[in-house]
């Protein structure tokens, strides 16, 4: 072979490698959460029957420098009823605490301010005044009360509030991951759950090549989760039966 050609190869072959990202398969039972109700068949092949909500038994790592497809097909076979099957991502911080996002909407008189400078590690706030607050509710900071939004938030569920000599405590299942000084806004929004899904289907709609977008700025580290069934099945239609085809992430530069 000539010597210009083969470097030619070599260059080619040697981009092509470096071009080349991470690939986490999705294809067999034993990569989704333990006691799922999937089945294994050929050709990578998984199925689960009426309804699911299953996520992978893996956590898999998140950087935003980097684009994250779920490839494959999925779909629900010819025969299903028109039940509305989802495919998406659970998405997690540095601990892997899941993220909640929250929603545009208000939790009326939660508005009030930070009594004490909080740290990032710190599992709990003192707030001047959290009467209203409530435990499914997403706390929002910023430095004044004009600045609130819900694009801003502690990520982490209420694990309690309390009343206390100095003002109110609000304890968080986790770390709260930021640091907040002292005099900081608050006002609670509704959550917006858990799930960021990526592709919604009916019937025998076939999904597949779905981009993972929608990254909350302190993810880490995510979970594909699948959904299938969840609207119910009524009398008379047929049990849903979701399918996927080589499903896997394909992650690119």
């Amino acid at each position: 072979m000539d010597s210009k050609l083969m470097i030619t190869v070599l260059l080619t072959a040697g981009a092509l490698l470096c071009s080349a990202g991470e690939v986490f398969k999705l294809d067999r039972v034993e990569h989704w959460q333990e006691r799922s109700p999937l089945t294994q068949h050929s050709q990578g092949i998984l199925r689960g029957r009426g309804r699911l909500v299953v996520l992978s038994s893996e956590f898999y790592p998140y950087d935003s420098k980097k684009t994250y497809k779920f490839k494959g097909l999925y779909r629900q076979l010819i025969g299903s009823d028109s039940n509305i099957f989802r495919v998406g991502i659970v998405q997690y911080d540095k601990n892997k605490q899941e993220i909640d996002f929250a929603s545009g909407r208000i939790v009326p008189k939660t508005d009030t301010v930070l009594i004490k400078a909080a740290s990032a590690t710190d599992t709990a706030i003192y707030v001047k005044d959290a009467s209203g607050w409530k435990r499914n509710g997403l706390a929002a900071y910023a430095g004044s009360a004009k600045e609130l939004s819900y694009k801003n938030t502690i990520t982490l569920k209420v694990r309690s509030i309390e009343k206390s000599s100095d003002g109110w405590k609000v304890s968080f299942i986790g770390p709260i991951n930021v640091d907040l000084p002292a005099g900081t806004a608050l006002r609670q929004y509704g959550s917006g759950g858990r799930f960021r899904f990526f592709g919604n289907g009916t019937g025998i709609q076939v999904l597949g090549d779905l981009t993972c977008t929608h990254w909350h700025p302190r993810a880490k580290y995510f979970r594909p989760v699948v959904l299938s069934g969840t609207n119910g099945i009524k009398p008379g239609e047929e049990t849903p039966v979701f399918e996927m085809r080589h499903p896997r992430i394909e992650v690119s530069e």
